[in-house]
């Protein structure tokens, strides 16, 4: 049978995934500064306007090469005000597909580097959008596409081009990482963080630090998908510290939050290592996984204040994934009495989340209620251990229900946890001999696994040791 520590390592590994998942994530790259449109034009972007003039350059019989580019123009400012204003993806797409098809006309009389330099602006404008939109197979095609048309320009030596090349490098890697294409992705990171390294050489814009920063911290996640040593994981997540330091000495405040995600991401890796680490002594055993709580505490130190000074949800989210990660750590270390006050602290503090209109909120919310209850079960307080385990049930079973707009793909996505509170009831039911109850948690439990057991269940380790816990527990 799986001991509750056991059980609370599947649970706080998806709580792993989470976190690691919110901290790998990259904004997507911005463009060269020359070829976007500042905020200033946003604001003063006229929809009625660029439409009337849309429709004057459309009705032309014969255009002068001035009044193509400038109808490509006008199409791309038109997107981006409508994907600005949360417009419909057809229509955007339209209007860049429109672009393309004038600036290709124009290139096929005759070579043209800043016709060609707007026809990968287009490509880029087109690929961020499919990306913001989740259709990343498209996305990778426009990538793609922005690089090839881009590539002569940097061959040439222009800056700027390599500067976008190697944003559309990180964004499709980024992309071939989640598609589990790790050799691309790596090759993705390593062009881009080349690519980078050269332009800092030769310009003082601090975005290219910034952006050498996200690549390292890219490569730390994805060495870890590619069971890289240890040393090249730190190493990477190491080197996206030191950027990110480098630009808050200089004042730029805001990348604190990104350094604190990073640090628990190292942690979080060294832990994962130190699990199957033969160590010389217990002492010495102690004194790593000690050394790695401090760092986390570093970590939630910096997102407390950060999230205490600020209104912004996203640093809140930081520090509620950070204490978790601190939590289940704790719990898997069998320290369950400092465990049972990080998430003492995190049901204070972070109550809203259980009713947060995100599902994935009110799922990790209902993990932490569950890591609560197998705390206070191993501290031998079994009647408050089973009152949590039935409000972490509570919280996960909101979204299986018809509260959130999900269809039925997306809910199995969050039955694991649902299941595992189940299973860790049954346990406590079991430990206070309540046969028929330990009888009815476990087949609730397995019947929400059952629909989950397929050949391509992502998480089907997870998922069978889980429902192996359920069937002994049934059967004992």
């Amino acid at each position: 049978m799986l001991t509750f520590s056991e059980l609370a390592s599947f649970l706080s590994s998806a709580d792993f995934g989470s976190v690691l998942a919110w901290m790998a994530s990259t904004a997507i790259l911005p463009l060269a500064a020359s070829v976007v449109m500042s905020e200033e034009e946003e604001t003063e972007v006229d929809e009625q306007g660029l439409r009337s003039r849309i429709d004057e350059l459309e009705r032309l019989q014969t255009r002068t090469l001035e009044q193509r580019e400038e109808l490509a123009e006008l199409y791309v400012m038109l997107a981006c005000g409508l994907y600005e204003g949360s417009g419909e993806l057809q229509e955007i797409l339209d209007l860049y597909s429109k672009a393309e098809v004038v600036l290709r006309q124009t290139l096929a009389q005759g070579e043209d580097d800043e016709i060609r330099r707007k026809l990968g602006t287009v490509d880029l404008h087109r690929a961020m959008t499919f990306n913001a939109f989740g259709e990343m197979d498209e996305a990778v095609k426009c990538y793609t596409s922005a690089i090839e048309s881009l590539t002569p320009l940097d061959n040439k030596g222009d800056g700027e081009a390599k500067y976008d090349i190697a944003g559309a490098k990180l964004n499709r890697g980024e992309i071939f990482h989640e598609f589990g294409d790790f050799e691309k992705a790596n090759s993705d990171f390593d062009e881009a963080f080349l690519a980078f390294r050269a332009i800092e050489k030769i310009s003082s814009d601090m975005d290219t630090r910034l952006y050498l920063a996200k690549i390292s911290v890219a490569q730390g996640c994805l060495y870890r998908d590619m069971d890289r040593p240890l040393d090249q994981i730190v190493d990477a997540y190491n080197r996206a510290m030191r950027l990110y330091v480098e630009l808050i000495d200089i004042g730029q405040m805001e990348h604190e939050r990104e350094l604190a995600n990073v640090l628990l991401d190292r942690c979080t890796a060294a832990y994962e290592a130190a699990v199957d680490q033969e160590f010389e002594s217990e002492e010495a055993q102690k004194a790593h996984f000690d050394d790695i709580l401090l760092n986390i505490g570093r970590g939630i130190e910096i997102l407390q204040r950060i999230a205490e000074s600020s209104d912004d949800f996203g640093a809140k989210y930081d520090l509620f994934n950070g204490l978790t990660l601190r939590g289940a750590m704790l719990i898997e270390l069998e320290q369950f009495s400092t465990a049972l006050e990080v998430f003492d602290q995190v049901i204070r503090d972070f109550a809203e989340f259980s009713t947060d209109v995100d599902p994935t909120v009110v799922n990790q919310f209902g993990a932490a209620r569950d890591n609560r209850g197998v705390a206070l079960m191993n501290l031998g307080r079994f009647e408050e251990a089973l009152a949590e385990f039935s409000l972490a049930i509570a919280c996960c079973e909101q979204i299986q229900d018809a509260s959130f707009d999900l269809d039925d793909d997306e809910r199995k996505i969050f039955v694991p946890t649902l299941a595992a509170s189940y299973a860790n009831r049954a346990n406590t039911y079991a430990a206070l001999k309540k046969v028929d109850e330990v009888k009815a948690d476990c087949q609730k439990g397995v019947s929400l696994l059952q629909p989950l057991k397929t050949a391509d269940s992502e998480g089907i380790e997870v998922i069978e040791e889980i429902e192996s816990m359920l069937k002994t527990l049934l059967e004992s």
